[in-house]
């Protein structure tokens, strides 16, 4: 991303309090976010060929073809975003931030790698130490989280963490809906709870992957799904690093977490360091 176009960019961002932006570090819980809001303020129809249609991404879809948020159609404006804190445009807008397990971030997104050309693939030992050093697509993991946690200027901003909406969809999915001013009609409640599942999502793993999120010209066919590669909407699991990474790894990680966000000082974030939080989990709130 060209620093000045993004400055300028964000100069002529128009805001609105009906805006809402859902931002993540990536493989962080970005496309089920998107899929919620989306739930939540249409009548969920799956009519779209890529979830990218409805929350466009700021840095993939709008930046690059000139597209203004102002732009978007209806309300609220829907955008997705892998943006630091520093980079995104303010406006007095919603602004939803996705976190999880920085361990399962690592195994997703290195799965997600897969997907790359051949020559930017590298083994998992490798990848770690990439992302340990911020040598990997939208950097710093760790800053990327404590940035935006701390929220300095004052942001309204909903922490949600990838952990809950696993182990309580429906108390995740009301406190989302409470905080862009929903007000869920009960009938609607079971469509959205079974559409934000991971087993829909992973029936129509096509309107979410990757390859399918460039839209095509008019008359020019869908791209083709590679059925060799993994699915984008992959497992979904929560701890599923302890099968895959070296335990070593994840004390160097640990580490690395209590220098960044142990000044956090809450044992709820303690969950995305790997480590188990003491007594009930609570929900994820700045």
């Amino acid at each position: 991303m060209k620093y000045f176009e993004l400055l300028e960019y964000n100069r002529a961002y128009e805001g609105s309090r009906d805006d809402i932006f859902i931002v993540t570090y990536p493989k962080s819980g970005t496309t089920w976010l998107q899929m919620i809001v989306y739930q939540l303020t249409t009548d969920g129809a799956m009519d779209f060929a890529h979830i990218d249609q409805v929350s466009p991404h700021l840095e993939d879809t709008l930046m690059p073809n000139r597209w203004k948020i102002s732009d978007l159609p209806g309300t609220p404006r829907v955008v997705k975003s892998h943006l630091r804190y520093g980079d995104i445009p303010r406006g007095p807008g919603r602004y939803i931030y996705g976190v999880r397990n920085g361990l399962d971030v690592v195994v997703s997104y290195f799965h997600h790698t897969r997907k790359w050309p051949l020559e930017k693939q590298v083994p998992l030992d490798e990848f770690f130490s990439r992302f340990m050093e911020g040598r990997v697509p939208f950097g710093s993991w760790f800053e990327h989280v404590a940035e935006w946690i701390r929220n300095e200027d004052g942001l309204d901003v909903l922490v949600v963490g990838y952990e809950e909406l696993s182990a309580d969809l429906e108390a995740g999915v009301r406190r989302i809906a409470d905080f862009c001013g929903i007000c869920i009609d009960p009938a609607d409640l079971p469509r959205i709870l079974e559409r934000c599942s991971f087993a829909f999502m992973r029936e129509h793993n096509d309107r979410f992957a990757v390859e399918r999120r460039r839209r095509p010209a008019p008359g020019e066919p869908e791209r083709p799904i590679d059925a060799t590669k993994p699915p984008f909407i992959r497992q979904g699991r929560v701890g599923g690093w302890r099968q895959e990474l070296d335990p070593r790894w994840a004390a160097e990680f640990q580490e690395a977490f209590d220098r960044w966000l142990q000044e956090l000082g809450d044992d709820r974030f303690q969950v995305l360091s790997g480590r188990p939080a003491r007594g009930r989990a609570q929900p994820l709130t700045t």
